[in-house]
């Protein structure tokens, strides 16, 4: 094998690293866009119920009607409103991450399928009396090509992370309103009663 079919080989890897490396970058895009898509429309419904409360308390006869009006139910349709929107961010992300675990996981395949590829082909061109050689250079790859091994693990793990803090903080916004709305009723059963 001579020095342009070993380069032919290196350049063929890096063109898949590449292609790799825009799909990457697309379902980034994506994904960006798609939290765009929720911020804007959350902002806008939360100024839409900001407006909406403000002309209701502007058009209160008195005191009571106000305190009325931010009962625990506005409150829990409130707190709705952002585990809702936190639900949704969360979707995203972690189809984000579920697609970018895919791409990752078909690229260090490819890889490990191209490196070996072409640790083949170089063996199997060696010339005579450089099995020495041979074995150290395929005892470096071997060690390079565990390393795409520890970063899939490494990848999989920080995946799973994502998602568990994710979880964790839809459960903190649920139980914030569980609170909100717990401590706010026994307050408007006794001005209720009174």
């Amino acid at each position: 094998m001579n020095q342009e079919q070993i380069t032919a080989k290196l350049s063929q890897i890096n063109s898949k690293g590449l292609e790799t490396s825009f799909s990457l970058s697309e379902a980034a895009l994506e994904n960006a866009q798609k939290l765009a898509e929720l911020n804007y429309a959350a902002s806008k419904d939360a100024l839409v119920n900001a407006q909406d409360g403000i002309q209701q308390v502007l058009t209160a006869k008195d005191l009571k009607q106000v305190t009325e009006m931010l009962s625990a139910d506005t409150l829990q349709a409130a707190g709705n409103q952002a585990a809702a929107y936190q639900k949704k961010v969360t979707k995203v992300l972690r189809d984000g991450n579920k697609e970018f675990a895919n791409v990752v996981d078909a690229s260090i395949d490819q890889l490990q399928d191209g490196f070996q590829d072409w640790i083949n082909t170089v063996a199997a061109n060696a010339p005579a009396g450089s099995d020495v050689f041979v074995s150290s250079f395929k005892t470096v790859y071997g060690s390079a090509l565990q390393g795409f091994e520890q970063f899939r693990a490494a990848s999989k793990e920080a995946f799973a992370t994502a998602e568990k803090t994710a979880d964790q903080a839809i459960d903190a916004v649920q139980g914030q309103i569980a609170q909100v709305k717990k401590a706010a009723t026994p307050a408007s059963r006794s001005r209720k009663s009174a």
